[in-house]
């Protein structure tokens, strides 16, 4: 006898996804928060020299190795897999022994991996340094092989992550986030003096350590038992999703090395400016982008199982309909208030007008690509919810060669400084925008339409309040910091304070008279949580 497919409550499933959103969004809060607090102390210590440069290179290294090797499994195996056996209740216990299998594994593989990565660091940290002094390619191989380190650390989190994320355990992982940057800090401030840049790369491994304790509790009713059970049926099942997912990454590793090579022959300046504007741009991505979408994909990978594309359209459209009521007016914020914000996080000490100023340059190219990642990462995600893990690394590929293309055609066509430096991060929006409309495309074909979405109509109004919300909080932050010529931290930070608040009163008002519905599932979904 067929059942009867019931399409969900729209309340009940963007309720749902919203509360999941705003725990999440929490912990980025936090997290975004201390990660600035980190890169301004990095900014003081080292501005734009040389050292800050060596650092970011280690920094960097960790990031492309972790991402090729663990990273990108979260979204696009674990939690997809880990999901559909933490859905039933009968199968309770087989997830929890996917778990201990997938945990004894991972620390095995890593813990291989890192010792034969100390044997690629020293080449592949001098190509990345390429302009630099040999005392500092010296430097720049010796923070990079202490921290690779932290790999070890940051894949056993990653996956106790997956395991939370797929039992929608969300404050536990959110937490932890936050703490690994705090755990930086502390050690950064505590023994900069002593160590120099050496205490960065020790506040890493100090932070991924605090991943693992503080996502412990989370999972303190797993039955700890390890397990070499390698040729599990949801290890097979992960890898064959994640194998797409592998060659992809290294396709976009091998970029972002020859990426870091050309901003480094862009200026000295230009890899830790970059840095500082990837942070301000990543904490808007961060707040909204990646809380929505971590959100909503145990529930698409729960929905991609229902013959029914209805409901897996409903909640995929809902969920792009409140990205862009959120993703819009940060990114327009964020570049309506860039002068006061660079001022106030970064400027002192190390940190000098020049700094401010490439800084500055690098965040505006960034910015337009803010929307464009926030939105396709949602749209890579119902790909991996419907196991489709082959089509975004296509894609993938497909805009990295876009990105190369331009960026050396900037390296050849521009002048060393910050036109080149303009260039290189433009280039990076690009890639953005190309992918995303690629997805789009591709998601449509796939629903045969569209239409009847609200689509269009949400990110017109959300874009019309956005607009208005720039221009009041641009010109208030102008006003209160002297057209914006003020240097000093209080003048820019009340300029951004009240801009902030007098657009942010803006966008809410202009929501509310345009009736946007998404905004009023936010206001009932904050609402519910304060009062649970």
């Amino acid at each position: 006898m067929s059942q009867v497919k019931v399409t969900p409550s729209p309340r009940r499933f963007s309720g749902g996804i919203i509360r999941a959103a705003i725990i999440i969004s929490l912990g980025n809060i936090l997290t975004r928060i201390f990660g600035l607090l980190r890169d301004a102390v990095l900014a003081a210590l080292f501005g734009t020299t040389a050292f800050a440069t060596a650092f970011v290179i280690a920094d960097n290294t960790l990031s492309i190795f972790f991402d090729l090797l663990v990273s990108g499994a979260i979204s696009s195996a674990l939690v997809p897999v880990l999901s559909r056996y933490a859905a039933r209740a009968e199968d309770r216990a087989e997830f929890w022994r996917v778990v201990n299998v997938l945990l004894t594994l991972g620390l095995l593989f890593l813990i291989g991996v890192v010792a034969l990565l100390q044997l690629v660091a020293d080449p592949l940290a001098r190509f990345m340094a390429t302009k630099e002094t040999d005392d500092i390619k010296d430097l720049t191989v010796g923070l990079t092989r202490i921290i690779l380190l932290a790999i070890v650390f940051l894949g056993v989190s990653s996956i106790m992550t997956a395991a939370l994320q797929a039992l929608q355990r969300f404050v536990w992982s959110a937490i932890s986030l936050a703490a690994r940057n705090l755990g930086i800090i502390i050690v950064a401030v505590s023994l900069g003096w002593l160590l120099g840049v050496w205490s960065m790369v020790l506040g890493v491994l100090f932070g991924t350590f605090l991943l693992i304790v503080l996502q412990a509790p989370g999972l303190r009713d797993i039955p700890l038992k390890p397990s070499l059970e390698w040729n599990h049926p949801a290890v097979r099942q992960i890898l064959k999703l994640y194998l797409p997912i592998f060659l992809g990454l290294l396709i976009t590793s091998l970029a972002l090395v020859v990426d870091r090579n050309l901003a480094n022959q862009a200026g000295s300046e230009a890899i830790p400016a970059m840095r500082y504007a990837t942070n301000l741009q990543q904490f808007a991505l961060g707040l909204v982008g990646s809380a929505i979408s971590l959100a909503i994909l145990p529930t698409l990978s729960r929905l991609a199982d229902d013959e029914n594309k209805e409901n897996f359209r409903f909640t995929l459209m809902s969920g792009l309909r409140l990205l862009l009521v959120l993703v819009i007016p940060a990114t327009l914020g964020l570049l309506a208030l860039a002068l006061p914000t660079i001022t106030v996080i970064y400027q002192r000490a190390a940190f000098n007008d020049e700094s401010k100023w490439f800084t500055l340059v690098a965040l505006l190219g960034y910015l337009p690509g803010v929307p464009a990642a926030a939105l396709d990462q949602m749209l890579i995600f119902s790909f991996y919810a419907r196991k489709n893990t082959l089509t975004p690394v296509l894609v993938g590929v497909f805009s990295n060669l876009v990105y190369l293309t331009v960026a050396l055609l900037c390296t050849w066509l521009l002048p060393v400084g910050a036109l080149r430096i303009l260039g290189l991060v433009l280039a990076n929006s690009l890639q953005q925008l190309v992918h995303m409309l690629v997805m789009f495309v591709l998601l449509r074909r796939l629903f045969g339409t569209l239409r009847g979405n609200g689509l269009f109509y949400t990110l017109l109004k959300s874009g019309l309040g956005a607009l208005l919300m720039a221009a009041v909080a641009f010109l208030v932050a102008g006003f209160l910091t002297n057209g914006f010529n003020a240097s000093g931290f209080l003048p820019n930070l009340l300029g951004l304070a009240v801009g902030t608040t007098s657009g942010a009163v803006v966008y809410l008002l202009t929501l509310r008279l345009l009736k946007v519905e998404e905004l009023n599932l936010v206001v009932g979904a904050v609402r519910r949580k304060l009062k649970g």
